[in-house]
C-alpha cells in the first residue's frame, strides 16, 4: 500500500498540509527571542572544557563544548554505525572568520576555532580556541554506575539524558528552571532523545591587534558568543544523524557589516584513520558537502563486512538577508526574518506557504495557530506535562504571536531568507592549516567551489557568507552530520534532515525505554521488565505505544539480529527473538514504508512489523542458549507509527518508532548500557541451591480465601526467584460493575502485600479487548518481588449453564428441569435449589413459606425468587411447576434471570416422581471476579540445601582441555582475539578453587561466593600475579565448607 504524503517542499500544496499539520498539533517552542538572547557576563576558559559520547542513535561521536565534534585519536571519532569503532572523522571543528580593521589600521582576517591539529597558538602556548563559558554543566557531578557499581565524578557536557549532568541552576534563567532540563523546546521539554547544550566565546583568540570591545582589551577574538545544541532521534529515518544548531551572537562593539562568515574546517576519514583515498564533493542546491572512500574498503580490523559508506554536513540554516529585497531561498517570500514581533493583523500573501489570509504581518508564513501556538515565550502550555502556571509577562493567550511561541520568530525555521552554502575546498591533507588565517579565509570566499584533492587523504573547509551581524544581533547556523551506506541512502537522509528541522526539528519519539532485569539460569535465561513504556506521549501522535520487541545478540552491536535489509539492500530493521503487543486490532506490517513520509520516491520499500495482537507480556524465558555464552540482550518499545485511516485525526503518516539501547565500551570495558539492555551468562546453580517458591498448587494456580463465586483462575509465575521475600503473603483483590441487566465485569484489580501493607498495584483497570470494547478475559501483571501473576477470568455462557446445571447427589425425583434465560443478558448465579420437609423460605415479597430454599451455594446466602407457576398449590416443587430467579441490576432495580421449569419425564408411561426431600437442583455457572472475591499466596526466599560430599562429584572444567579459544569465548569488543577463559561449573554456593602446577606449585586461587543461583566460576588463564600461564596440565582442588573436598585434572593445549 502506498501513500502519496508530500513532494519537494514549495513545489506541491501537498507538503503545506504535511508542515501544517505538524504545526498544529504540538505545542512546543525555541525558547530564544532576539531581544531574550541571553549575553552570559562570565568569560569562557580552557578549565570548563567538557567532553560528551553522543550516541542515542546509530552515530557514536565524541563533542567537546569548545567547538569540536570527533577528537583526534579518540576511539569515538565519528564513529558509525555505532559499536563497531569505525571512526570518520578525525576531527571538526565550527570556524567564524571576519575581515576587520586593526588598532594599526591594518585590515585583517580572523578566523575563530578550535581545531586541535596543529593549532593556533599564541607564543606562551595558548591555543586561540572557542573556549565554554562555566555554568552550562554539573562541575561536581557524582554518578553511580549501575553497571560496576563505581563512582564516576567526570563533569559531562550537560545532556537531557543524564540529569546528573545538569546545573543546579542555568544561567539567563530564574529559579522555576532549577532542576529542570534547560531545552530547546522550552522548560523540561525533550523533543529528541538526546539534546546536549553548552555556551561559549572566542576572547582568547588574541593573534591579531584587534579589540573588540573598547573598554576592555583583555577580551579579543571577534567578540562572539555562540550557544551549541545537538540533536539525536533513533527513528529510522534519523538514526544516520545528528542536528547541530548553533546559535552565535554578537557582543561586541562593533558591526560585521557582511563582512563575516560561519563555516567548519575538517579532517574526515571515511574509510579510517590512516586512510589515504578520501573521495569529497558538494551539491549546492542541497547545501550539502559530502566524503566518501574511493575504494569503499575500510582500514578497521573490525566488523570488515560493514562498509565504509558516505559521510556528510549538510546546511539545514544559514545566516539570511532580511533586507535586499531578493528570495534567497526560494520560497516564495521575501525578507523574511526571524528577529521581528507580531506586526499587523494583515490579508495577504505567505508565499509558497498557501493562499493569501489573515495573518500577522510578522508571521510571514501564516502558520501561528492561536488555538495551538499561544503558550506564551516560556515554551510551556496548558497541554505540556510539565506544565506550572501562566507566563508572568502575559504572552499567554494575549491574541497575538510572540518570540518563543511555536511557529513564529526563532521558532519557526520558515522566517528567514537563508543564503546556505556559499564556499567548500577540500585540499589535500598538509597543504592547508587551520593556524593560516589568511589562507582559511580564501577558501571561504562565496563561490570557491574545488575539490583539488581526490583519492587522498583530503580536507574540508567550507562556509556560509558573508552577513551581517550588528551588534547584540544573533545569527542561527544549523547543521546536520550525515551518515548513510551510499549516495542514495546520504541524499535520503539529508531530504529526512530538512524536513525535520523545516518543521522545526519536531518529530517523532519512541516511546519511553522499559527496564529491564535478567536472570541466568541454567540453559536459559529470562528477561523481565517494567510497563513504563506504556506511558509514554509522543509530541505529535499522543499515546502511541504499542508492543515489545526482544533483541538478542552474542556481541554487543547483536549483529545476529540485523537481518532485515530495505529494497536497496541497506540493513534498517532488526530481527526479533519474540514480539508482544497489544490486543487493539493493529498488527501486520504497517501500512507506510520507511522513507514514503517523504513522498513516494524516498521509499525503502520495507515495512514495521506491528505484531500479531498478541497482548502484552513482561517477561521472556530464552531457552535457546547455551552455558557459558555470554549473550546481549535488548527489550525496545515501539509505537503505531500513523495510517490514512487508523483513526479520524487526520495526521501525517508516519513508520513506527522503537526506543534506542546502547551497550558503550571504552578500550574493552563496558562503561555504559541503557536501562533496557542486559548482559548475561547461563549457567548451572550451586549444586546447593534451593530457588525461592510460593505456596500455590503444581501448576501455580494461588488459593480463594472465601466463599467467592468466581470461576477463573490466577496462576503466579516465578521469573526471579533470588528476589522473593521470605514468608510474605499477597492478596488480591477486584472491584467490579453491574450493568443494567445485571451483568457483571470485572473493572480493577489490587495487589496488596499484607506482611508489609504495601499496596503493589493499586485498582489497575483490566485491558480493554477493541474488538468488543470490553475487558479481556486474560492479561499478566507486571513484575513484581520477582514475581507474575496471570489471571484467566470466566464469564457465564448460557449454553453452558444448561449443560452443567441439573440435579445432583443422590435424588430421588424424575422431573426434568427447563432452565430459560429471563434476562437479555447472561447474568452470573450458582444457586441450590434445595427440597425440605418442613416450610423453609419466602418467595420474594410473599407471606407465606414453601417447602424449599433457594440460596448461593458458595456463600449460603439467600437468593429471591417467584415462586411463578405452583400447579397443585401445596407450596411444593412438582411437575409443571416453575420458579424464577431475581438478581440485582446496576440501575438499583431487580430482574428475573432465569426461569426453571419443573417437567414430567418424555416418556408418558413413566410415574412422575416429585422432589423428595434432600433432592438439590443445582444452577451453576462461570462467574467474573468481583467486589468480595479475595485470593492469597505466601512467598519464600531462596536458600541453601544441606548435601553431602557425593555433590562435588558433579563439579567439571569446560572446556577441558582448553584449545586456544572455546567456543563461547567473547570476541574483544575493539580489536583482538578476545578474552580467555574457562569454567568451573556444579560448584557449591561457597567454595575455595586452587589451581596448581603438575608441579605443585600454586599459580591461581579463586574464590567462588557469587549468587547460589550460579554454580559457576571462570579463570581467565592468569596467575595471581597477573601472568599468563603457558600450556600444559593443571590441578585444580576444591574446597567447599561443610561440604568436602574434590581434586581433578584439566588440560591447556596449543
Amino acid at each position: 500500500m502506498g501513500y502519496k504524503v508530500m513532494k519537494e517542499k514549495h513545489l506541491q500544496t501537498g507538503y503545506l498540509h504535511w508542515l501544517l499539520l505538524f504545526a498544529l498539533l504540538i505545542g512546543v517552542q525555541i525558547l530564544h527571542a532576539q531581544e531574550d538572547i541571553y549575553i552570559d557576563p562570565n568569560r569562557g576558559a580552557k578549565e570548563f572544557r567538557k567532553e560528551l559520547i553522543m550516541n542515542s542513535n546509530k552515530v557514536e561521536s565524541i563533542v567537546g563544548n569548545w567547538g569540536i565534534f570527533g577528537k583526534v585519536n579518540h576511539p569515538y571519532s565519528g564513529v558509525w554505525p555505532k559499536g563497531t569503532g569505525h571512526g570518520h572523522v578525525h576531527e571538526m571543528t565550527i570556524l567564524v572568520g571576519a575581515e576587520v580593521t586593526g588598532i594599526d589600521g591594518q585590515t585583517y582576517h580572523i578566523i575563530s576555532d578550535s581545531y586541535g591539529d596543529f593549532p593556533d597558538r599564541a607564543p606562551d602556548g595558548t591555543e586561540y580556541f572557542w573556549n565554554p563559558k562555566p555554568g552550562y554543566a554539573n562541575d561536581h557531578r557524582i554518578y553511580i554506575n549501575p553497571n560496576t557499581g563505581e563512582i564516576d565524578s567526570t563533569s559531562l557536557i550537560a545532556t537531557s539524558t543524564d540529569k546528573t549532568t545538569w546545573p543546579e541552576t542555568w544561567p539567563g534563567k530564574d529559579a522555576t528552571w532549577n532542576g529542570r532540563w534547560n531545552g530547546y523546546f522550552g522548560k523540561d521539554q525533550f523533543m529528541a532523545d538526546q539534546e546536549c547544550i553548552y555556551v561559549m566565546d572566542d576572547f582568547t583568540n588574541s593573534e591579531f591587534p584587534y579589540y573588540p570591545f573598547i573598554a576592555d582589551s583583555t577580551r579579543r577574538g571577534l567578540g562572539l558568543q555562540c550557544e551549541t545544541r545537538m540533536f539525536q532521534w533513533v527513528h529510522p529515518l534519523a538514526e544516520d544523524q545528528i542536528f547541530i544548531h548553533f546559535q552565535v551572537t554578537n557582543v561586541s562593539d562593533y558591526v560585521y557589516d557582511r563582512n563575516i562568515y560561519f563555516g567548519a574546517f575538517a579532517d574526515t576519514h571515511p574509510g579510517g584513520l590512516g586512510a589515504s583515498d578520501d573521495d569529497s564533493g558538494f551539491d549546492k542546491k542541497m547545501d550539502m558537502v559530502f566524503a566518501w572512500d574511493h575504494d569503499n574498503i575500510g582500514v578497521w580490523t573490525k566488523y570488515r563486512d560493514i562498509l565504509p559508506g558516505y559521510l556528510a554536513w549538510k546546511y539545514l540554516e544559514s545566516p539570511g538577508f532580511g533586507d535586499d529585497g531578493i528570495d534567497n531561498d526560494d520560497d516564495g517570500l521575501i525578507d523574511e526574518r526571524r528577529d521581528n514581533d507580531a506586526g499587523e493583523w494583515i490579508f495577504g500573501p505567505v508565499g509558497d506557504y498557501g493562499e493569501p489570509k489573515w495573518h500577522w504581518s510578522g508571521d510571514e508564513d501564516g502558520d501561528w495557530d492561536p488555538q495551538v501556538d499561544d503558550v506564551g515565550s516560556d515554551g510551556i502550555g496548558p497541554k505540556d506535562p510539565n506544565y506550572d502556571a501562566p507566563d508572568l509577562d502575559g504572552t499567554e493567550g494575549n491574541g497575538k504571536p510572540d518570540q518563543g511561541e511555536p511557529n513564529f520568530g526563532k521558532t519557526d525555521n520558515d522566517e528567514s531568507d537563508q543564503i546556505g552554502l556559499t564556499s567548500f575546498y577540500s585540499p589535500h591533507y598538509g597543504s592547508v592549516y587551520i593556524s593560516n588565517d589568511e589562507a582559511i579565509w580564501n577558501y571561504i570566499q562565496p563561490g570557491v567551489f574545488e575539490t583539488p584533492a581526490q583519492n587522498s587523504n583530503n580536507l574540508w573547509i567550507f562556509a556560509s557568507g558573508p552577513f551581517l551581524l550588528e551588534r547584540n544581533q544573533t545569527e542561527r547556523f544549523s547543521v546536520c552530520w550525515l551518515f548513510g551506506e551510499d549516495e542514495r541512502e546520504i541524499y535520503r537522509n539529508a531530504v529526512t534532515s530538512q524536513r525535520i528541522y523545516d518543521n522545526d526539528y519536531r518529530f517523532t519519539k519512541p516511546p519511553l525505554q522499559p527496564t529491564v532485569k535478567v536472570v541466568p539460569g541454567d540453559g536459559k535465561i529470562t528477561l523481565y521488565w517494567d510497563n513504563i513504556a506504556e506511558r509514554s506521549r509522543d509530541p505529535v501522535y499522543g499515546y502511541d505505544f504499542e508492543g515489545y520487541r526482544i533483541y538478542r545478540g552474542t556481541n554487543p552491536q547483536m549483529t545476529e539480529s540485523q537481518k532485515i535489509s530495505d529494497a536497496f539492500g541497506n540493513i534498517v530493521y532488526r530481527k526479533p527473538i519474540a514480539q508482544f503487543d497489544l490486543k487493539d486490532g493493529i498488527k501486520g506490517l504497517h501500512p507506510i514504508a520507511m522513507g514514503e513520509e517523504l513522498g513516494e520516491e524516498y521509499s525503502s520499500g520495507i515495512h514495521y512489523y506491528l505484531g500479531d495482537d498478541t497482548g502484552l507480556k513482561y517477561y521472556y524465558e530464552d531457552t535457546d542458549v547455551q552455558n557459558g555464552v555470554t549473550y546481549y540482550y535488548a527489550v525496545v518499545s515501539y509505537d503505531k507509527g500513523y495510517y490514512p485511516g487508523m483513526d479520524d485525526r487526520n495526521l501525517v503518516p508516519m513508520s513506527p518508532s522503537e526506543s534506542p539501547f546502547k551497550f558503550t565500551y571504552e578500550y574493552g570495558e563496558l562503561k555504559e548500557k541503557s536501562v533496557n539492555a542486559v548482559i548475561a551468562t547461563p549457567n548451572a546453580p550451586a549444586t546447593n541451591y534451593k530457588p525461592g517458591y510460593t505456596d500455590a498448587d503444581e501448576y501455580g494456580n494461588i488459593s480463594k480465601v472465601n466463599n467467592s463465586s468466581a470461576t477463573g483462575s490466577i496462576k503466579v509465575k516465578i521469573v526471579d526467584p533470588d528476589i522473593l521475600p521470605d514468608q510474605n503473603q499477597f492478596q488480591v483483590s477486584f472491584s467490579h460493575i453491574l450493568n443494567e441487566l445485571g451483568e457483571i465485569t470485572t473493572k480493577t484489580y489490587t495487589i496488596k502485600n499484607l506482611t508489609t501493607n504495601e499496596v503493589i498495584f493499586d485498582s489497575v483497570e483490566i485491558p480493554i479487548d477493541p474488538a468488543t470494547n470490553a475487558p479481556v478475559s486474560s492479561w499478566n501483571t507486571p513484575i513484581f518481588s520477582g514475581m507474575i501473576l496471570s489471571f484467566e477470568n470466566k464469564f457465564p455462557d448460557f449454553d453452558i449453564i444448561k449443560a452443567v446445571s441439573g440435579w445432583s447427589g443422590d435424588y430421588k425425583t424424575n422431573l426434568i428441569p427447563e432452565i430459560i434465560k429471563s434476562s437479555q443478558g447472561t447474568i452470573p448465579m450458582n444457586v441450590a435449589i434445595e427440597i425440605t420437609d418442613t416450610l423453609a423460605s419466602h418467595p420474594f415479597k410473599k407471606d407465606y413459606q414453601v417447602y424449599f430454599k433457594v440460596y448461593d451455594f458458595y456463600t449460603n446466602d439467600s437468593i429471591p425468587f417467584f415462586f411463578s407457576y405452583d400447579k397443585n398449590g401445596d407450596y411444593k416443587i412438582g411437575e409443571g411447576d416453575q420458579i424464577s430467579l431475581i438478581a440485582p441490576t446496576g440501575t438499583g432495580k431487580l430482574v428475573k434471570a432465569y426461569k426453571i421449569t419443573f417437567n414430567a419425564p418424555t416418556d408418558p408411561n413413566v410415574e412422575v416422581i416429585d422432589p423428595q426431600p434432600g433432592d438439590v437442583f443445582y444452577l451453576k455457572s462461570d462467574s467474573p471476579f468481583k467486589e468480595g472475591d479475595l485470593y492469597q499466596f505466601t512467598t519464600f526466599q531462596s536458600g541453601l540445601l544441606e548435601v553431602g560430599k557425593e555433590v562435588l562429584d558433579k563439579v567439571a572444567v569446560v572446556p577441558n582441555p582448553y584449545v586456544v579459544a572455546a567456543s563461547w569465548e567473547q570476541e574483544s569488543v575493539l580489536s583482538g582475539r578476545g578474552e580467555r577463559k574457562i569454567y568451573f561449573i556444579h560448584l557449591p554456593a561457597e567454595c575455595t578453587i586452587r589451581i596448581f602446577t603438575q608441579n605443585g606449585v600454586l599459580v591461581k586461587t579463586i574464590q567462588h561466593s557469587g549468587v547460589a543461583s550460579d554454580g559457576s566460576a571462570t579463570w581467565d588463564l592468569t596467575t595471581d600475579e597477573g601472568l599468563e600461564v603457558s600450556f600444559g596440565i593443571y590441578i585444580y582442588h576444591i574446597e567447599a565448607p561443610g561440604i568436602g573436598e574434590k581434586v581433578g585434572t584439566f588440560g591447556i593445549i596449543n
